[in-house]
């Protein structure tokens, strides 16, 4: 129940002493409405906010929006040239001097867009309401609001695979977005169009942000040779598999551009380890208890390809990888790569290795693998942390050699990128 209640007008400021309980006081502004014959309405619409002590907060409602904004919240968010300093878009406040028990003193409407606080902690500080009304208490822990991710399996053929033009993408940012919420979501986009220029994909990383630095360089190049420092730059077959997962913490993208293919062999083939994640989980929760609990190690080591020196990468990771709130965060498997040592006693490294088996035999699945040649000129890029990707063997000798140009983003930068583009 709400007691000592008081209600003022636009021009009157409110003095609060935190004794009781709820203070309230309304603004009146003016809503743009449009009537059914077009024509533009004025109406009066009334903003009401209350300083309730119980709870430390100063409420706003307005219609059926009601928002709360914790005393503390609102003094560390504090957007005055002394407490922020807007070019950086950092906070000048030192958290040691920040009085968490601070409490408004007085409140006021400064105009019909603002109110103004005078603290406890002798400081003023001004708040538009639309960063109040943008409030949300608990916040999305989402990397984008209301965007989903979809399983695929099988059914995810060639034709129904998200594809874009490489020409839009890189003169459209509606395009541009439409492209990384598709890669979000699905995991899989094909982009068409490139030619067989080796620089395009370098262009395209740099339009979304720049490309991941490796020990392969910014950019590589993928072809057979005799005398190879890694199983892709060979013709035999690649297992699915996720890409440098010797990395502690390894690129969320992989662009490949197909400049040029072989006659023979080389099929492109995916799977989606999201789905057979959460398949084994529901279907296998024994395997699906190993391949996410036990750690892993994955192993890579020769000359780096800008400093020339030596380098040895190893990282310890489960297959699969679970958020707090228990979803499949990050798939990470590369059998070919994985080290000697195990991190399981002698009586169980069998169930680890039964536990990989059908893992992998889950992602080749009829039910799961999708296959597909790619074409010179166009480009697959993958969730790294989601989508496993292989290849059949291919020959390596033959008249017309397979060349992919390859390069790595992160998903940090792409969400950043996508943010930027939609105001989020």
């Amino acid at each position: 129940m709400l007691r000592n209640c008081y209600r003022f007008n636009l021009t009157n400021v409110l003095r609060c002493i935190p004794v009781a309980d709820t203070y309230s006081f309304s603004s009146q502004n003016y809503g743009r409405l449009y009537s059914s014959s077009g024509n533009i309405e004025r109406r009066r619409m009334s903003t009401n906010i209350i300083i309730d002590t119980t709870s430390e907060t100063i409420v706003l409602e307005e219609g059926d929006m009601k928002i709360q904004c914790p005393f503390i919240w609102l003094r560390d968010n504090c957007r005055c040239h002394s407490c922020y300093q807007e070019t950086a878009g950092q906070k000048i406040t030192l958290l040691k001097k920040l009085d968490i028990d601070v409490y408004p003193l007085n409140v006021g409407m400064h105009d019909d867009q603002s109110i103004n606080v005078e603290w406890s902690d002798a400081h003023t500080s001004k708040y538009p309401l639309k960063l109040l009304k943008d409030v949300k208490f608990p916040a999305s822990i989402n990397p984008l609001d209301g965007l989903d991710l979809r399983y695929w399996g099988s059914e995810m053929t060639r034709d129904k695979i998200p594809t874009f033009s490489f020409h839009d993408v890189m003169s459209d940012e509606s395009w541009l977005y439409s492209w990384l919420e598709s890669l979000h979501t699905h995991g899989i986009c094909i982009l068409n169009g490139l030619g067989d220029h080796a620089g395009n994909l370098t262009r395209l990383a740099d339009w979304v942000t720049h490309p991941r630095m490796t020990c392969h360089g910014s950019d590589f190049a993928v072809k057979a040779t005799s005398e190879a420092t890694d199983l892709a730059y060979t013709g035999y077959p690649l297992e699915l598999h996720t890409d440098l997962s010797y990395y502690s913490y390894g690129p969320g993208v992989q662009l490949l551009h197909c400049i040029q293919d072989s006659v023979n062999g080389g099929l492109s083939e995916f799977a989606d380890g999201f789905k057979v994640a959460y398949d084994l989980k529901r279907d296998d929760p024994e395997t699906f208890e190993i391949l996410s609990t036990v750690p892993v190690a994955n192993v890579y080591e020769g000359i780096h390809s800008v400093s020339k020196t030596k380098y040895l990468l190893r990282a310890w990771k489960p297959i699969i990888r679970m958020s707090n709130s228990d979803h499949v965060e990050n798939v990470v498997f590369a059998y070919s790569q994985q080290d000697t040592c195990m991190s399981v006693e002698v009586k169980d490294v069998k169930k680890v290795y039964k536990a990989m088996k059908t893992f992998l035999d889950s992602l080749y699945s009829r039910n799961n693998l999708i296959s597909l040649k790619l074409q010179p000129g166009e480009a697959i890029i993958v969730n790294n942390t989601r989508v496993l990707h292989g290849r059949t063997a291919f020959e390596a000798g033959g008249p017309i050699q397979r060349h992919l140009q390859g390069l790595f983003l992160d998903w940090d930068e792409i969400y950043s990128r996508m943010r930027g583009m939609s105001g989020k």
